[in-house]
């Protein structure tokens, strides 16, 4: 039974900023993530605005943006963009924009974007390249749907949640599972510590599958290993979502 809950927005996931990131060459373990929890009756109107942004975007080559868009099952858009540092949160990714398309009009149209929702909200995540596993070969570019899984833990827990994790992780890589994930870490803006592990797919059939051949793979040695990781899991959350390219943007190069 699937839990939804205020916080899954780092969900992100992210998705999804991974892709972009690889494709960028140096990748970055920081993504400040911003989430708009749109009503479902306003949803094609949000969709035709988020769309304009990017055109918008794109139009003028604004290259102080760019993120990975995504869209939660629950009616949650969620936009991702790596950062360097905490300091670049103090910069206008809009500001460019601004410059270009003035401030009139795109004030209009963030305007308009608001009134489709009653609350967004903003986070940092972290990627864990050291708990995430990407065995050679594994490739999920194209691959836009995204299972999430949140494994939350009292901070006195946090050492042990770690070996944990990297347990299972080295499961994998002993087994020769051939399907990879990746892991993030609850950062700023959260309530709760947690790990997020984030599957990719061609759909939810296709993650389904996926999982199946991983088991057959792990065979019993998974319930012990597993075990390790749940019983330090004070909540469990999951969430299904789907990377949105359409809806994304990264600036023109040329």
């Amino acid at each position: 039974m699937k839990i939804f809950k205020t916080r899954l927005f780092i969900l992100m996931t992210v998705l999804f900023a991974f892709n972009l990131v690889n494709s960028q060459g140096e990748q970055p373990t920081m993504f400040v993530v911003h989430t708009d929890n749109v009503n479902f009756d306003m949803m094609p109107k949000y969709e035709q605005l988020a769309k304009k942004l990017k055109e918008s975007c794109e139009k003028y080559n604004v290259r102080g943006s760019n993120w990975i868009a995504i869209k939660v099952e629950d009616g949650r858009y969620v936009y991702v963009t790596p950062i360097k540092n905490m300091a670049e949160l103090d910069e206008n990714p809009m500001e460019g924009l601004a410059e270009k398309m003035g401030k009139e009009a795109m004030g209009k149209m963030f305007n308009e974007m608001d009134d489709c929702y009653d609350s967004h909200s903003n986070a940092i995540i972290h990627y864990n390249a050291d708990l995430s596993y990407r065995p050679n070969g594994y490739n999920d570019q194209g691959k836009n749907h995204r299972e999430y899984h949140f494994l939350y833990y009292s901070p006195k827990n946090a050492k042990e949640m770690r070996e944990g994790m990297a347990k299972v992780k080295e499961m994998f890589k002993t087994k020769g599972v051939k399907n990879g994930y990746d892991v993030y870490h609850s950062g700023f803006g959260s309530e709760e510590s947690y790990y997020m592990v984030s599957i990719s797919g061609d759909d939810d059939l296709d993650i389904a599958q996926l999982g199946k051949e991983n088991d057959a793979l792990l065979g019993d040695d998974k319930g012990a290993v597993f075990y390790n990781v749940i019983k330090l899991t004070t909540k469990y959350d999951q969430v299904e979502a789907d990377v949105r390219p359409d809806l994304s943007y990264s600036p023109s190069k040329e």
